[in-house]
């Protein structure tokens, strides 16, 4: 079934009045609840379906159709992304954690070992078709401890016209190759690459996966980005601001179009979820014949290419009165339909790798961070100290970026955090 954004209330039937009462409990149509197994309430934290539509795809939509017919209610809890860290955090202090929890990849490892966070049995994975390098940031200490539910992917589009207008038939495949292409297609006034419009501490540990460095060594013991690779990711970000193809002055402001959508850059290095907003904003720039796409290829020759992945994650509380009821409801969520339904309203890549549906199909950037997942190698997180650091990262390369620091000093300045942080493990 295709259930389009746009058609989600009309489909549904849904008034303003009944979100407002679906709000805080659990009724509606549709099957699949669960064993029953004397009944109470399901709570739920996340920072996904905020708005009236939203909050409509998760409670008529999914939820509804899990907890009828059974004796268990639900209640969602909706923060921000700015605030679900302070959030949880609360949440643990007070002794009220949800029973499921959306946090963000990289947070598992840090709720894990502070025992928010519960393992998952390997079963659940059973026949779910996604792809092993999604699972990476699902684990601690080797043990299941989240899912993946939506994917953020990293990817490059390219402005068509101005590489062919530069004789640029084959898009580079290493590192030096993209910084001398960036050159011949920087526009008259603008740049050759959008670094800075998208998060620049994600930048950074993407450009970290090119160099083939990491964050943190494999247990997440110690600091790994200190061995050349974290200095060289930096260094190539101020290297094209040298060359005067990326500029940290020249990004979108939150909800208008991009430098890229407005003609100013050659290259967007993008989430893949602003799929909706560019083809409300410009759909005659993104088209297959106007726009081509690639991942940030590797800084060694014959290297392969990078996707960088971030996401919303399912998991659940240590806390939990209703362990087996909560894994039948993460497995249910993970269903084809009602995950569906979930990327219909957000506009998100879903975990899953075989949903057929033009939702997902015609959204190019949905499916081309799809057909990608196995070179999804680089991503944030990989040790308790993580959310620690986490805030101190973008002051720093921002400080390199401006000029205020060199990239060393800069470097110096997070692994030294990195370190302090990691000997309070």
């Amino acid at each position: 079934m295709t259930l389009r954004r746009r058609d989600f209330l009309a489909a549904s039937g849904v008034s303003l009045s009944a979100l407002a009462l679906a709000a805080c409990s659990g009724s509606g149509s549709g099957g699949g609840g669960g064993n029953g197994g004397g009944g109470g309430e399901i709570s739920l934290l996340t920072p996904e379906f905020a708005g009236t539509t939203g909050k409509a795809a998760l409670e008529t939509g999914i939820l509804d159709g899990f907890f009828e017919g059974t004796d268990y209610s639900y209640k969602v809890d909706y923060t921000d992304w700015t605030k679900l860290n302070e959030k949880l955090s609360t949440s643990v202090a007070g002794g009220l954690v949800a029973d499921v929890i959306m946090p963000g990849a990289g947070w598992v490892e840090p709720f894990a070992h502070k025992g928010v966070l519960t393992e998952l049995p390997e079963s659940l994975l059973d026949g779910l078709p996604v792809n092993e390098n999604l699972l990476a940031q699902c684990r601690y200490e080797g043990k299941l401890h989240a899912l993946p539910y939506f994917v953020d992917g990293r990817i490059c589009i390219y402005n068509r016209a101005l590489f062919d207008a530069a004789g640029i038939a084959e898009v580079p495949t290493n590192l030096d190759d993209l910084r001398e292409a960036l050159k011949e297609v920087t526009p008259d006034g603008g740049v050759g690459i959008d670094l800075f419009s998208s998060n620049i501490r994600q930048t950074w540990s993407h450009l970290l996966g090119c160099y083939g460095g990491r964050l943190f060594n494999d247990d997440g013991t110690a600091v790994a980005f200190d061995d050349g690779s974290g200095l060289a990711a930096l260094q190539y970000m101020l290297d094209l601001v040298a060359d005067g193809t990326a500029n940290f002055d020249v990004k979108g402001a939150e909800g208008q179009p991009r430098p890229w959508q407005q003609g100013q850059a050659a290259v967007d290095l993008l989430n893949s979820s602003l799929w909706p907003s560019f083809t409300e904003q410009s759909p005659e720039l993104v088209t297959e014949d106007a726009m081509g796409m690639f991942l940030l290829p590797s800084a060694e020759a014959g290297g392969d290419p990078v996707m960088w992945t971030g996401g919303t994650l399912l998991t659940m509380s240590s806390r939990t009165q209703h362990a087996d009821k909560v894994q039948e409801l993460l497995s249910y969520m993970l269903e084809a339909e009602p995950l569906l339904t979930a990327v219909t309203e957000s506009g998100k890549v879903p975990a899953r790798t075989d949903i057929e549906d033009p939702v997902v199909t015609d959204n190019l950037m949905a499916q081309y961070t799809i057909d990608n997942f196995g070179y999804a190698t680089a991503f944030e997180g990989g040790s308790p100290a993580w959310m620690e650091i986490r805030g101190l990262v973008a002051p720093e390369l921002e400080a390199a970026v401006t000029g205020q620091k060199t990239a060393q000093q800069a470097i110096d300045a997070l692994t030294a955090a990195a370190q302090d942080a990691l000997s309070r493990v």
